[in-house]
């Protein structure tokens, strides 16, 4: 019989994830790898990351790949959306400046596994940030792009 496995604190979660070299979503004291992307999830998260790049260029905003960690604090969830703005002065967990608590837009390439959470449980999470602005999800497989915008009185 397997016994189950100790749920992990915060601060264990982003001590394994600094030096993992899978990323994993964390919530609630359990962590949760990542799948690689596909081909086209990739192609259409760089090229929104591109198109953004050139039209954020003169603004006050910072553009952060997939790669860049959002900590939720109203949830706990910690997770890796593909593309993050942050309008202003971007407000990170810790002095490691690798987990934003603050983004403005959260963009997110839909895949087949992910949908359903991409639109259901995560935004759920999402709602909760209070400078969350905006939210998008692209479809990797058709042409569809759906854009949510959000006000702060949900």
């Amino acid at each position: 019989m397997a016994l189950p496995r100790p749920k992990m604190t915060p601060q264990e979660y982003l001590r394994f994830e600094r030096t993992s070299e899978v990323k994993h979503e964390f919530y609630n004291g359990e962590i949760f790898a990542i799948t690689d992307a596909s081909e086209n999830h990739n192609v259409v998260a760089g090229n929104t990351f591109a198109a953004l790049h050139s039209q954020l260029r003169q603004r006050p905003c910072k553009l952060y790949p997939g790669d860049m960690r959002v900590h939720i604090p109203a949830t706990g969830l910690y997770t890796y959306p593909d593309v993050t703005v942050v309008c202003g002065t971007p407000q990170f967990d810790d002095k490691e400046l690798d987990t934003l608590l603050n983004p403005t837009v959260i963009i997110e390439v839909l895949s087949p596994s992910t949908e359903s959470y991409d639109r259901g449980k995560k935004f759920e999470h999402y709602r909760s940030i209070p400078s969350l602005r905006e939210y998008v999800l692209i479809a990797q497989e058709e042409m569809r792009v759906q854009l949510y915008t959000l006000k702060n009185d949900f």
